[in-house]
């Protein structure tokens, strides 16, 4: 309901069902869920996120078509030692976008919208 908008929580719910963790070794690659490497201890493991979930404001209208951007290839990412995603194996943290930014945003644009009647 905030901005006059639908919630979409099922959507949420959706992205955040998708969201799977896999084991992988130190230079990135995937172990079967019950297998670890033999020396894991004293090498390390590392955790690949695929489809990272990400809570939005709201969600963009999907396209039909089959364009380039509806062919992505897989979104993954790795978890470092503090809890943040990577790119890479043991890569430098990404910067997190703002949940709150595209919202203040949005209400700046209505009050100023507003204001000017």
């Amino acid at each position: 309901m905030l901005l006059f908008q639908s919630p979409e929580w099922s959507e949420d719910l959706k992205d955040l069902n998708r969201e799977m963790h896999i084991k992988c070794t130190y230079n990135g690659v995937q172990l079967s869920e019950g297998e670890f490497p033999q020396n894991w201890l004293r090498d390390g493991i590392q955790i690949k996120i695929l489809f990272p979930f990400r809570l939005k404001p709201w969600h963009k209208p999907q396209k039909r078509s089959l364009d380039k951007d509806s062919m992505q290839v897989e979104k993954f990412r790795f978890l470092t030692v503090w809890g943040m995603e990577t790119d890479l194996p043991f890569g430098s943290p990404r910067k997190r976008p703002s949940f709150f930014k595209p919202i203040f945003k949005e209400l700046q644009k209505r009050i100023t919208k507003f204001k000017n009647k």
